[in-house]
């Protein structure tokens, strides 16, 4: 059996060295350890845990260059499913038709700043996190829908035309 070996730009610590060996003895105690220590925690550190691991992957998705988006809403409705909150209950709560809150797990409706500001006071999230994610995925949007005209755009085509 071929042993599966993954690596990371990052490496270890972020100095962008290192391999992790996921076969290794060692690393199998370590995740029975984790394991171990996961069980023993209490139901709301649990959470707590689960939460910031989302923020987590939302900070994360600000990070990736490669061109593909992930829509604000799947992140707003990942807190609602890890919570066990239903939909009709948080778009009331947020004052929000039930419909909007669908369109914007979707992406037909955007995060503005209201909803920005209501989802940092309920979710361990700064507002600022929703809108920097809304506005990554508008930018990679518009550049996508507009390739060629914003291919006409570089500083040796300005510096040409001023000289």
């Amino acid at each position: 059996m071929k042993s599966k070996i993954e690596t990371h730009d990052e490496g270890i610590n972020g100095l962008g060295h290192g391999i992790v060996n996921v076969n290794s003895q060692e690393f199998k105690e370590l995740q029975k350890e984790i394991s171990s220590q996961a069980k023993r925690q209490s139901n709301a550190k649990t959470l707590e845990n689960k939460l910031l691991s989302l923020r987590f992957k939302m900070e994360s998705y600000l990070l990736i260059q490669d061109g593909s988006y992930v829509e604000a809403g799947y992140f707003l409705k990942e807190f609602l499913r890890e919570l066990n909150i239903k939909n009709k209950t948080f778009a009331e709560y947020i004052d929000f038709k039930e419909s909007n809150l669908s369109a914007l797990f979707s992406g037909k409706r955007k995060i503005n700043y209201d909803l920005a500001l209501k989802l940092g006071k309920i979710f361990p999230v700064k507002p600022t996190l929703w809108i920097h994610i809304q506005s990554k995925n508008e930018l990679i949007r518009l550049e996508k829908e507009n390739k060629k005209e914003y291919q006409n755009y570089s500083l040796d085509a300005l510096l040409k035309k001023a000289s």
